[in-house]
């Protein structure tokens, strides 16, 4: 663990004891952002299911409470929000969103407003996307966000995602490797493999020392994966709207965004690509009915009757 990020942060709480809620180790005071430098951006976004930890998560990675979070019946967190951090070099930005993800929280979200924002908040794109989930608790539901992130940024997002897991207490002294080898579950297997086996663990009730150096953990492995692609962010064609509207006032860069993704039925991937995929499908069962009526003439050709043969006298 960097030491000296430790002392400056302890520093900087001024010796005041942290409070704590059953969510996050982080005491109620929302800090300012850190002012834009010149180090080079690394951009996250936070996604998962509701109630799955990603306002935790990012406070943790902040160091500070940036985001609300406490364990509640329904979602705390109702618009995306982004903050920032200084960390070895690199000016951190993460956004937090709210449940754009379910089935759910994408009818609340009918004309695309929300999904822009996030858009807007996180461009020119992410270097990585963290997908956050409980350990030991993957259900349909944190399935039904993994679709919801393909659908909202496209499949190709999956290259630059890390599944970040909270609540370690399944783990009982076994490596995250090994419980994701032997675990029974076969859609966490599935959604590890799809993101390149891309994994950490962080524990948002962990103490401070704890908790900083798991983050330290993530932040080296978003690191490597933006290096990886030579420092670009993500990006896909909305995002490329979003930058080329980025001298345009904010509610018109808004609309604009919002209109492109409602255009594409929510979705990053853009109208074209869409198409190209239908298309693929359709032409996937015409090719898959052709073989099997084929297949089926031929069988009766083989099975039809054969004529009787005349016999010579001779």
């Amino acid at each position: 663990m960097n030491e000296l990020c430790l002392g400056l942060f302890q520093a900087s709480m001024g010796g005041r004891k942290m409070a704590r809620d059953e969510e996050n180790t982080y005491g109620s005071e929302d800090w300012e952002d850190v002012p834009p430098a010149q180090e080079p951006r690394l951009g996250l976004i936070l996604a998962g299911k509701t109630g799955a930890g990603k306002s935790a998560t990012g406070n943790s990675i902040l160091a500070h409470r940036r985001f609300p979070s406490r364990l509640a019946s329904t979602p705390v967190t109702r618009t995306c929000a982004q903050g920032s951090r200084r960390w070895a070099g690199w000016r951190v930005e993460v956004t937090d969103t709210p449940d754009l993800f379910s089935a759910g929280g994408r009818g609340a979200d009918p004309d695309c407003t929300e999904r822009g924002r996030c858009y807007l908040l996180s461009a020119p794109g992410p270097h990585a996307l963290l997908l956050v989930t409980q350990l030991g608790r993957f259900t349909a539901q944190d399935e039904q966000a993994l679709r919801g992130v393909r659908e909202l940024f496209g499949a190709d997002v999956l290259a630059r995602t890390i599944v970040v897991f909270t609540r370690l207490e399944d783990l009982e002294g076994t490596s995250l490797d090994d419980y994701i080898r032997y675990t029974d579950n076969r859609a966490l297997r599935a959604l590890v493999a799809q993101c390149g086996g891309r994994v950490c663990a962080l524990n948002n009730r962990a103490a401070d020392a704890q908790r900083e150096a798991q983050v330290e953990l993530l932040l080296a492995q978003v690191e490597r994966l933006a290096r990886e692609h030579g420092g670009a962010p993500f990006t896909n064609a909305v995002y490329g709207l979003a930058e080329a509207l980025r001298h345009t006032p904010p509610d018109h860069r808004l609309r604009q965004v919002a209109q492109r993704l409602a255009a594409a039925g929510g979705s990053g991937r853009g109208r074209g690509r869409r198409w190209l995929e239908v298309a693929g499908h359709r032409w996937r069962r015409a090719l898959l009915l052709l073989g099997g009526a084929l297949l089926l003439g031929l069988l009766l050709w083989r099975l039809r009757p054969q004529p009787l043969q005349e016999v010579s006298p001779d």
